[in-house]
């Protein structure tokens, strides 16, 4: 079982881009705190990346791609002292083909700087230990590149799709951002295997098979025991360890997971509420749907309702 694929798609991603475009000196950029991740790939050229959590300024080189998970307010821009501009603006204007940062001259031409600016959006009032140990900024500069080869072929792709603009090529340019944001995450999963987070935990073979397990089966009258006996660990070494990897309990974790299975089976399709209960583990149709309202604050009829008056009015 992919632990982390099935993560993803309850999350449902979303991703695209605001613009691919070459910026003449002086300019920058102040993107504000949003409700989705951005990313900006550094195609030609250098800037300064400026974090509040940061003290000192991060350099960026061609080749270089910084990813705020969380969305995290921050500026890009050619110089640290250069005057930046809201975001909203920018993408506003290379939008409806008025960019801001043109050339003025040829001379400024030899100044050029091509960056790709893009999102990606998934369900952030989701509770899952993913989304709390996101981190707010994952920069992999070229050494690091050479590391994921994996990260190559996405960028070469939106890099292609986006300079030749094919018949198709919006719906690839998409694809090819969520394929870009899933691989940066596995990236810094492998840079985390010293710190103990959800992401190492994937990389854990004992913790993952455990999540896998939990994962493919939630209907299934799991306990502690049941779990470390299954990946070869005492009860107390297993819990210690899952609570101190995950942030969360292995039953805590099973129900939270059980509720976000539920969610989606209501979402994505017609099946009876007492089925979606069966097939997430519980065998009363009451204790599911208080469980249910405990999570969430809302009842699975009330989602099922709503589901379908948003499918009947697209």
């Amino acid at each position: 079982m992919d632990v982390l694929g099935d993560v993803l798609r309850v999350l449902r991603l979303r991703g695209s881009l605001y613009f691919d475009a070459c910026f003449c000196a002086p300019w920058g950029m102040q993107v504000s705190h949003s409700s989705h991740a951005s990313f900006h790939i550094i195609v030609k050229g250098d800037a300064w990346l400026k974090l509040g959590s940061q003290a000192v300024p991060i350099k960026l080189q061609a080749g270089d791609i910084v990813l705020f998970p969380t969305s995290a307010a921050h500026t890009i821009s050619d110089q640290l002292d250069s005057q930046c501009i809201k975001g909203e603006e920018v993408v506003a204007a290379y939008q409806n083909q008025q960019p801001l940062f043109a050339a003025k001259n040829t001379e400024s031409t030899q100044q050029e700087f091509n960056i790709i600016c893009g999102y990606v959006e998934f369900d952030r009032a989701l509770s899952h230990p993913f989304l709390k140990n996101l981190p707010e900024l994952i920069h992999i500069d070229e050494q690091l590149r050479s590391r994921f080869k994996w990260l190559d072929s996405a960028i070469e792709q939106i890099v292609l799709e986006t300079s030749e603009q094919q018949p198709g090529g919006t719906v690839l340019i998409d694809r090819f951002t969520e394929i870009l944001f899933i691989q940066m995450i596995r990236s810094y999963a492998q840079m985390q295997l010293t710190q103990h987070s959800y992401f190492s935990a994937l990389l854990d073979n004992q913790l993952c098979t455990a999540l896998s397990l939990m994962h493919n089966a939630p209907n299934k009258n799991w306990s502690v025991e049941l779990l470390a006996g299954e990946v070869a660990m005492s009860r107390s070494a297993f819990y210690a360890r899952f609570n101190d990897y995950i942030g969360v309990p292995p039953m805590k974790y099973l129900f939270e997971w059980r509720m976000l299975q539920a969610k989606q089976k209501i979402e994505s399709s017609q099946k009876t509420l007492s089925l979606v209960a069966e097939e997430v583990g519980y065998q009363s149709d009451s204790a599911f749907q208080k469980a249910f309202k405990r999570f969430f604050s809302y009842t699975p009829a009330s989602l099922r309702k709503k589901n379908n008056a948003d499918n009947d009015s697209r």
